[in-house]
Formats: structure tokens, sequence, C-alpha cells
């Protein structure tokens, strides 16, 4: 289990992102564009990615700044501040995240129009998230005799984490030179999964109770793992055997010659976790603790430790859950687009777009307001102004298209240079190259 749980906190950090194409998403990035959108109709008529680089997100999003959390004291030194911690925090606060590195993809147009687009790939995708409340975190950092004679319920407390292989087909139809569709089908293959299932806690203090301060705790929870094999050798683990498939579709429609809307909806699937490679935690039903306190005698330090030995033990005994078998199935967290884009001439265009994306019990909504500038041929510069769950951010970046090779860099937040102040640090960058648009150049410049 130590093993297990020291390879979910390196995962989660590993993982601290939220993934969504909001600067780019509107940009002459084909990778940016198909990642967000399955319509995606590429210039080029054959493209591939760099193995391991055509399309890599690195990012974070966090409830608090630190601001929020760190008081500088009197010689200087910035220490935690409980009371700003408790003071900051929501009612419902959720830390997001999803980081997808594509391994490689490849695709081509096919018909005599070449009007149809089809193109496979591989990604490995970390998506987690967790949800606590503010009470949690107060009772937790004020005790509970500031909570005399409430009873304190933390069902809302979880921890979500799914690690899998996303194997993808898919295919965008130009239908005419108006309306563009498209869709994936991904084939999935879990790798590492932490599901909260149930996980509900309770606590009450009774002042008038003897022995005073006496407080009850219940528990009911199950909570669901799988891949604990790829933390401990001696665990038996085959990602084969936990399978999925998801969807994804999209669509972009030109209203005028300068005036474009698009749709996409991603990741409507879910992935079977096969039972020889899972661990279930459960109580199996409501359990109950009392803990009466300690008291003292002559023995002193010993005594004590002797006491706080025997309520551990104790404690374990009664409220630590019992591990079971079976398998179980979990949903990917879908998400949408919904952007405009407008023209204004071949340099200068601007686009609007709302994205969400579901998160535990959430949907983290996003919207951006954009500019792309065609500074020449090759290269773009891309600019935005966005609100992520409620915080502001600038973004900035580029695309750059030498010949067949198209680069392309964005960072969501070039506010992040004020690290105390950030709550959010997004980059995207890739490597792809693209065949068969030299003719449709030469053709613009005659």
């Amino acid at each position: 289990m130590k093993k297990y749980l020291i390879l979910i906190v390196c995962m989660f950090g590993l993982s601290l992102s939220a993934q969504s194409v909001l600067t780019g998403y509107n940009s002459n990035s084909f990778t940016l564009q198909s990642s967000a959108n399955a319509s995606a109709f590429p210039e080029a008529n054959f493209v591939i990615g760099f193995p391991g680089l055509s399309n890599v997100n690195i990012g974070m999003q966090l409830p608090l700044s630190l601001n929020e959390i760190l008081k500088k004291g009197s010689d200087d030194s910035l220490r935690l501040s409980l009371p700003m911690l408790n003071s900051n925090l929501l009612e419902h606060n959720l830390l997001s995240s999803n980081i997808k590195n594509q391994l490689f993809q490849i695709g081509f147009k096919v018909g005599a129009k070449k009007n149809v687009f089809v193109y496979v790939g591989d990604e490995i995708v970390v998506d987690a998230g967790m949800q606590f409340s503010d009470k949690f975190v107060s009772y937790l950092t004020k005790g509970n005799a500031s909570f005399l004679n409430q009873q304190m319920d933390f069902s809302t407390q979880k921890m979500e984490m799914n690690a899998y292989n996303s194997f993808y087909l898919g295919s965008a139809v130009k239908v005419n030179e108006k309306l563009e569709v498209g869709a994936r089908i991904k084939i999935l293959r879990g790798i590492a999964n932490v599901h909260t299932n149930k996980f509900n806690l309770g606590f009450y203090t009774d002042s008038t109770a003897s022995p005073v301060f006496a407080t009850t705790l219940t528990s009911d929870m199950l909570i669901q793992t799988s891949g604990q094999g790829v933390a401990n050798d001696t665990l038996d683990f085959d990602p084969m055997l936990n399978s999925g498939f998801a969807f994804d579709f999209g669509a972009s429609y030109k209203i005028t010659h300068q005036l474009s809307a698009s749709f996409a909806l991603n990741d409507l699937g879910s992935i079977t976790w096969d039972a020889s490679n899972n661990n279930l935690y459960s109580t199996e039903g409501e359990v109950e603790f009392l803990f009466t306190g300690l008291t003292q005698s002559s023995a002193g330090g010993e005594d004590l430790q002797a006491q706080m030995e025997e309520i551990t033990d104790s404690l374990l005994n009664v409220m630590e859950p019992k591990e079971i078998n079976g398998s179980y199935k979990t949903k990917l967290n879908p998400s949408m687009y919904l952007g405009v884009s407008y023209d204004l001439n071949e340099k200068h265009h601007f686009s609007g777009l709302f994205h969400s994306k579901k998160s535990i019990d959430k949907s983290i909504q996003a919207y951006s307001l954009a500019y792309q500038l065609q500074l020449a041929k090759s290269l773009e510069f891309l600019a935005s102004i966005q609100n992520i769950g409620g915080v502001n951010s600038i973004g900035s970046g580029f695309v750059w298209s030498p010949g067949p090779l198209q680069m392309h860099f964005v960072l969501d937040n070039i506010l992040v240079a004020d690290v105390f102040d950030a709550k959010n640090f997004f980059v995207q960058m890739g490597l792809s190259f693209h065949f068969g648009r030299v003719k449709k150049v030469v053709e613009e410049e005659n």
C-alpha cells in the first residue's frame, strides 16, 4: 500500500495541469486544432507528428495562490498561515489536472477530391482531481474543540486519478466549402486508477459526555484502485485487461467568408478495470469508534505513549478498510468546445471560445478571447485573455511553419512570472511535418 501511495503522489504531481487548447484553438497549428476538435482539416495532404514530441502539454491548476496561504514573519521568512488558509478556501475546492503526451500521429488525405483526411495516433493520458471542503480543512487545523455539539459530515472529499493509453483512429471530412465534420474512436488501456466510490466521514464531539469531549467517529468508504502492480513487482498486473472505448465528435461551419463557428465533444467513454489488477478498500458499511480521550498518570510520558498506541490499534481494528476484490468501471471526464472566429483580413483574425471539462463532481468552465496575427506566411503570433474557473490569465504563443516543418509553442498564462499570485500554469509545445501543401502556396503567390 505504501508503494502505491507513493505512485499516486508521483503521478498526481506529474499531471498537475488542466489540459485544454484555448489560445491555440483557432491557430494555424493542425496539431492543436485536431487535439481539440475532430473535424480539423489540414492544408497538407500528409501529416506526421514527431515521435514523442508532436504534442506535449504540461501545467498546473491550484485552488489557492502562495500569497493566500503564506505570511511574512518578523524575520522576513515566509510561514504557512492557517488562518489565511481557512479564510481563503471556498466552500468547495477543486484541484483539477490532466496531461497528454502524443506518442505518434500519422494521417493523409484520400479520395479523388482529397476531401477526406484519415489518421491514426497514440497518446498517454493522466487525468486527476482532488475535491475538498473548507470545513474539512478547518476541522483538521482547528481541532474538534471548535465544533462542539455539531455533527460534522465530510462526504464530499474525493480524489480521482486515471492513467491510460489511448490508441485512436479518426477521420475528418470536408463535406463542402462551408462544412467540415469529424469523429474519432479511441481504444483505451488502463494503466492505473484511484476512484473514490464512497468516502463518508463523520465526527461528533459531545461537551456534556462523561468523559468530557468524547468524540464519535463514523466512516463508510469504498476506494477502488487498479494498477498497484506498476509500483510493486510482487503483484500481477496486465494493462491489456483494463480496456475501454471512447469517442470524439466535432464540426465546423463557415457562416460567411469571414465568420466561422465550431463545436467539439470529446472523451465520451469509459474503462473497465479487471479484477485481477485491482485492490478495493471498503469498511463494508458504516463503522463507528468512540474516542474518550487520554488520562494522565504518575508514569508521565511513557503512559501517554502506551495509551496512544492502544488507541491507534483500536482505531485501526475498527476503522481500517478491508481489502476486497472485484472489477469496476470508470467514465472519462468529457469536455466540450464552442468556438467562433472572424477573419478581418489575411493578417488579422479574432476568435472567441467556451470550454467546459468535467472533473469529479464539477465542471471547470473557461472563456477565452483570442487574436491571431499572421506576421509572415510561415509565422503566426497568438494572444488571448482567459478566465479559467474564475481565474483570469493572459496567453501567448506562436506557430512557425518553415517548409514541411510545423512547430507550436503556447503559454496560456504569461502572468505566471509572478509566482506568488499564480494559480495556474499551462504550456503546450509540439513538432510535426506536413507534406503536399507547396502547390497551394505557389498558386497564392501567383
